[in-house]
Parts: C-alpha cells; structure tokens; sequence
C-alpha cells in the first residue's frame, strides 16, 4: 500500500525558501518539482553566459541578476512547499540524502574538470591591452602544466609535461603572493637570454620583429597609445608602448635570481634559470612583469590562456 505525505514528512516552508536562496535548483528540488529546478539551473547558466558575452563580465549586473533569480526561486518554493498536498509521497531527491547526492553529483564533475582541465578567469587589468582587454574572462587550458586545484584548494603538483612556448600567454601564481593570478606572455624559456633595450625585446641575440601599425585606442578610456607587432618565434601579437613613458621599469625589491640579471638605465639583460620563465605584459609601459619582480617558476605556472572572451 503506498505511504503519503505526514505533516512531519512534508517540506519545510522556510527551509524550502532559505535552500533555493542559497541554490534555486536545490530548492526545487527540495518541494519535488524536477522540472521547475531544470527550468532555474537553465536559467542561471544563461544569465552567466550572457553576462560574459554581452555585459563584458560586469560583476555588477551578474550579482544583482542572479539575487532577482534566487529571490524568485524562494518565493516560489516557498508557496510549493506551503501548498504541498498531504496525500503526495516526497521522492527520495527531494529527501536530504538525495538532495546531497544530486548536488555531488553535479559538484564533482565541475570541480574536477575545473582543477585539470579548463578555468575560467577574470582579468581586470589592462597589461595585457590590446591583446587581452579589461574586462575580459580567460579560458585556461590547465592539464599537463603539473599546478593543479580551484577554489584555492590544490589538489596535485606534477612536473610541465605541456609545451610552454615563446609568445604563449600564461596564467601563473604570482611569485610574490601564490593566492593572486596574474596572466602575461612568455618571452624567455628555461637558458634564454632575454634583453629589453630602449623598449626593443631581444631574445638569444635575435630582435623580435616590430613594426609600427598604427594606433590603438582604449575603448572606455579614449586613450590613444602606439601599437607594434611583434614575433617571437613563430607567433605574432600586437604590443604597446608609450612614446612618453620612461625607457626602463627598475625593480623596486629583490628578487631570486636577481645576480642573473644586468639592470641599467635603458633597460635590463637576464639569464633565464632552469625550470623559470621570463614574461611581460603586452601593455609594456603599463605592466608590473619579469623586469619588476623577476622570473615565474615553473611549479607556479596554472595552466595556457585558451580563449578569450571579451
């Protein structure tokens, strides 16, 4: 004979709304409306998404989106729950077991191919302009570059069995404070020799290839700066520089690996050490790089910027 609903047994009023504050779908699920919880989970990755590619990543108007969205969702449970037939049998997804289940389930697969696979970042600084423009989401290829974890949470450290390439650009851990991530582009391998003279990149004794095409405006700013491409390798990017701008950036602190390094008034000379990288911005009168605070080490490399998504 089949069981119904207890007045014990039925959803909670306020724990329904207080759950789907917290996770609209788990609050749907909570009050056994399957459907109604696909409905805000669909929702939710919509708003996301389109805040990416139309708002440009405005925290701003995700956050209150998504406060609108959860306050709906509780309004809703909460009537759910209220009105909840006595008669009606709760399924087992709708019990606190299932609910932990269904949200593991749907935790552990994000997590996972958050930690060593793909990440997405925000990145609110312009110097990596106009290669990477603020403020833009970066979708970072991580497995095979040995750093993996999310959330601040690392899981494993392995060795780089990617390739890091001359030219590529590179989310990392900043040296100085691991908890902050910085992205800029590779310019010296492990046992290059990397100069940057009157603002003129060298690496191995061979110029990087740079010329002139014309200028580029900062689209919030109206700023306009001088942009060169240059190569390294087989790659191609566009640089900028400020005519203006003083022609070295001299490190303010002491750094390992400092004694590699040759630094006088047009510019610096480095060593790179094995298992290290040398990078800089792209914006290269504008960025806080390898000339301030010196090399990247390897272990701290998080993975190679993938897409960009401004």
């Amino acid at each position: 004979m089949e069981s119904t609903a207890t007045a014990s047994d039925k959803p909670k009023k306020w724990t329904a709304a207080l759950l789907a504050i917290l996770a609209p779908f788990v609050g749907m699920l909570y009050v056994a409306r399957p459907g109604w919880a696909a409905v805000y989970f669909a929702v939710a990755i919509i708003l996301a998404m389109g805040n990416i590619l139309l708002f440009h990543g405005a925290q701003t108007v995700t956050d209150v989106a998504m406060l609108l969205l959860a306050v709906v969702c509780s309004v809703h449970a909460y009537r759910l729950a209220r009105d909840f037939e006595d008669s009606r049998t709760r399924p087992w997804y709708s019990r606190w077991y299932g609910l932990a289940g269904v949200v593991t389930a749907l935790a552990v697969p994000i997590f996972g191919t958050r930690a060593f696979f793909f990440e997405p970042f925000r990145f609110p600084s312009g110097s990596m302009e106009p290669s990477i423009e603020p403020p833009a989401h970066l979708i970072v290829k991580k497995w095979g570059y040995g750093n993996y974890g999310t959330y601040g949470i690392h899981v494993a450290r392995t060795g780089i069995s990617s390739q890091v390439r001359r030219g590529d650009i590179i989310v990392f851990e900043y040296p100085e404070d691991p908890s902050i991530s910085y992205a800029k582009r590779v310019v010296g391998l492990p046992g290059d020799r990397v100069s940057y003279f009157n603002k003129q990149l060298k690496v191995n004794e061979k110029d990087a290839l740079i010329k002139e095409i014309g200028e580029y405006i900062h689209k919030k700013r109206q700023i306009r700066a001088s942009q060169y491409l240059e190569r390294l390798d087989d790659q191609e990017y566009r640089i900028l520089i400020d005519p203006e701008a003083p022609v070295v950036l001299m490190p303010t602190r002491s750094f390992p690996f400092l004694d590699r390094c040759t630094l006088t008034a047009e510019g610096v000379f480095c060593r790179v050490p094995n298992d290290h990288y040398f990078v800089l911005g792209d914006n290269r009168d504008n960025s806080s790089d390898s000339r301030i605070w010196g090399f990247v080490p390897a272990r701290n490399v998080v993975g190679k910027v993938q897409f960009i998504l401004q």
